[in-house]
C-alpha cells in the first residue's frame, strides 16, 4: 500500500497533483508525513492516464491537493468516485493569489512589469513569525488562477485544442502564491490531523522563511541583464517574470506547448532581428529542433528551463530549488 512506509504511520495521507505542489506539501508535512505524488515528474498533468498504484492512492487519501481543473480536468471527476470520502484543496480558490490572463499572440506586449506593482514583496510582510494574519502573500491581487504544465512529447497533441481564453494556469511559479499555498494547506492539514497543529504552523512560517530566501537568491541572480531580451520555448512563465521584473519577449508556442504555426515563427523570427535577441530558453522534455531551424542564423544562446522540476529529487527542496534554476538559467542565457 503507499502510505504504509513508517513516515506515514501517525501521520494523514495526502496526495499532491504535481511535483511542485508535492514540495510545498512535503514542507508543511515535514517530521509529521509524506505526501505521495499523483503525476510523475516527466508526464504531462493534463491529459494523463493513472496507474492502479495512483488509483489506489487516491482511495486511500484523506486529503488531495491540487493546482485547479485547466491544470489536471480529469482529475476533479475521479476524486468523486475514487476519492469521495476525502478532502480536496483546490489551490486555484486560495484567497488572494495571484492569477493573469492567458498572453496573446507570439510577441508579448509591451515588455514591462504592468501589473507587478500590487504585488512586489513590498505589500507583503512575508510571514513574520508571529502569526499569520501578517500573511506576507496578502495583498496579491485577485487574479483567479488554475494550473497546468505540459511536458512530455505526448502532451504537444493532447493540447492542440487546448481553449486559451481566460486564466494562464502557471501559477506555482509565483513563489507568492506558493507561500500563501503553504498556510492553506497547514489549515487543512490542522483540520484533520489536529493533533499535529502546531507543527503544520511552524512548518508553514518556516517554510515561507525559506521560499522567501529563495526568492531573494533569485532577484540577486537575475540582477544584471536587465535589458537582454529573451525567448521562451512555451508561455508558461509569465508568474516567475513579473514576479522577478523579467519579462520574455514572446514565446515559440503557446501556453499548452503545442505546435506554433509557420506565421508565429515568421513573427518571431522578425523581432529577433529587429531587437538583437541573442537568448532562447527551450525546455528538457522538448526537441529543440524548430530552435535551431527557425533561430540558429542568428547564433542565440539556448538555455534550458523547466517549470516543473522534471530532474530535481522530490521533497522539501524541490520548490525552492526550481525557482533557483529557473532563474540562473535565465541569468546565464541573457549574459552568455
Amino acid at each position: 500500500m503507499l502510505f504504509s512506509g513508517s513516515a506515514n504511520a501517525d501521520g494523514p495521507r495526502v496526495v499532491a497533483d504535481i511535483a511542485p505542489i508535492h514540495s510545498l506539501v512535503s514542507m508543511v508535512m515535514d517530521g509529521v508525513g509524506q505526501p505521495q505524488l499523483l503525476v510523475p515528474q516527466n508526464i504531462s498533468p493534463h491529459h494523463y492516464s493513472m496507474r492502479p498504484s495512483e488509483a489506489e492512492a487516491l482511495q486511500e487519501a484523506q486529503l488531495v491537493v491540487y493546482v485547479g481543473h485547466d491544470m489536471s480536468p480529469w482529475l476533479e471527476p475521479v476524486l468523486e468516485t475514487l476519492a469521495a470520502s476525502a478532502s480536496a484543496l483546490d489551490l486555484s480558490k486560495v484567497d488572494n493569489i495571484m492569477q493573469l490572463a492567458y498572453r496573446e499572440g507570439p510577441i508579448f506586449d509591451g515588455h514591462d512589469e504592468e501589473g507587478h506593482d500590487d504585488h512586489d514583496e513590498e505589500g507583503h510582510d512575508d510571514h513574520d513569525e508571529e502569526g499569520h494574519d501578517d500573511h506576507d502573500e496578502e495583498g496579491h491581487d485577485d487574479h483567479d488562477e488554475e494550473g497546468h504544465d505540459d511536458h512530455d512529447e505526448e502532451g504537444h497533441d493532447d493540447h492542440a485544442h487546448h481553449d486559451h481564453d481566460g486564466v494562464d494556469p502557471h501559477v506555482w511559479l509565483d513563489p507568492m502564491n506558493a507561500k500563501l499555498w503553504l498556510y492553506a494547506i497547514a489549515s487543512e492539514l490542522t483540520r484533520i490531523d489536529p493533533k499535529n497543529a502546531d507543527r503544520y504552523d511552524e512548518n508553514a512560517r518556516s517554510s515561507s522563511r525559506t521560499i522567501t530566501l529563495a526568492m531573494a537568491q533569485a532577484e540577486g541572480h537575475l540582477a544584471s541583464g536587465k535589458d537582454n531580451g529573451f525567448l521562451v520555448y512555451h508561455d508558461a512563465y509569465q508568474y516567475f517574470e513579473k514576479r522577478f521584473n523579467r519579462v520574455a519577449v514572446g514565446s515559440i508556442s503557446l501556453g499548452d506547448a503545442s505546435k506554433p504555426s509557420a506565421k508565429r515563427l515568421s513573427e518571431l523570427k522578425a523581432l529577433f532581428g529587429a531587437q538583437g535577441i541573442s537568448c532562447v530558453l527551450t525546455e528538457p522534455q522538448y526537441s529543440s529542433k524548430i530552435v535551431d531551424s527557425v533561430f540558429g542564423g542568428f547564433k542565440p544562446t539556448i538555455g534550458v528551463v523547466d517549470p516543473i522540476g522534471i530532474d530535481l529529487e522530490l521533497g522539501t527542496t524541490l520548490y525552492p530549488e526550481l525557482l533557483e534554476n529557473i532563474s540562473l538559467s535565465i541569468a546565464q542565457c541573457v549574459n552568455p
